[in-house]
């Protein structure tokens, strides 16, 4: 081997030391932050499409510095999703525990909003498992409680380097998708009872136009005419035949 190109061949090896080792030291990380649409009551949807059954930490990064009590809380990470798992409210806390990406020996709790009488920390992050066609979803919930700022979704997986895909897609849904479908069922059951509300009032005025007939309008007066008539004419006939009946009997 040539002595002059022994430093030019060291060099190559460092330079594709440093880009092999590089990108595999370093964890694929994504964020996006949630549309201001964002209101008290609605919900959005965080889809993460990456390696196909690989797990993902999911967290909202940067919320420590809420207190976790009414009003002062971040959005919560919905319960009984499919692929998603939690720490247990009171520990251990082995997906907590993560040391993220860049952040200096600071792990998820470090980085999320406290717990709270009312409300676990716990429920701020998870991790998420993808299909066999990589993809995951997390739906994350708001309430009366949740503080008004804005927020960010933050996904990292450890074993995953920056030449790995990793898409990340937000969709928010409004809450007023419930309240809809909840008026027009209850719309739907009136005519049903309506029908018997009708019906009661229309027979009330049959009976009192069907009461007044029996009242003594026409009826008193031809029997009290006529009865009075055969009253007086009778006795005076009847004085008339006695008076002569008797005066017969003296003659």
């Amino acid at each position: 081997m040539n002595p002059r190109t022994f430093p030019l061949i060291l060099l190559v090896l460092c330079l594709m030391t440093f880009f092999i080792v590089i990108p595999a030291a370093s964890s694929k990380t994504a964020e996006q932050s949630v549309s201001d649409t964002l209101i008290r009551g609605s919900r959005f949807t965080f889809t993460i499409t990456g390696i196909p059954n690989s797990s993902y930490y999911i967290w909202l990064p940067r919320t420590s510095s809420m207190t976790g009590e009414p009003y002062d809380q971040p959005p919560v990470i919905a319960d009984y999703l499919e692929n998603i798992r939690k720490d247990p409210d009171g520990g251990p806390y082995p997906i907590g525990s993560y040391q993220y990406n860049n952040g200096n020996g600071r792990t998820i709790r470090d980085d999320i909003a406290p717990s709270a009488t009312s409300m676990s920390n716990t429920n701020y992050y998870a991790l998420a498992t993808t299909d066999p066609n990589g993809r995951v979803v997390v739906e994350f919930q708001t309430s009366q409680y949740t503080g008004l700022q804005s927020y960010s979704v933050k996904v990292e997986n450890p074993e995953s380097v920056d030449k790995d895909n990793l898409q990340v897609d937000i969709a928010v849904h409004s809450r007023k998708a419930p309240s809809i479908m909840i008026q027009t069922t209850g719309t739907t059951k009136v005519p049903a009872e309506a029908p018997p509300l009708i019906i009661i009032p229309a027979t009330r005025p049959t009976m009192e136009v069907t009461t007044p007939l029996p009242v003594a309008t026409t009826l008193p007066k031809t029997p009290v005419s006529t009865t009075r008539a055969g009253i007086g004419f009778f006795p005076g006939l009847c004085a008339i035949l006695t008076a002569a009946f008797l005066a017969g009997l003296k003659h």
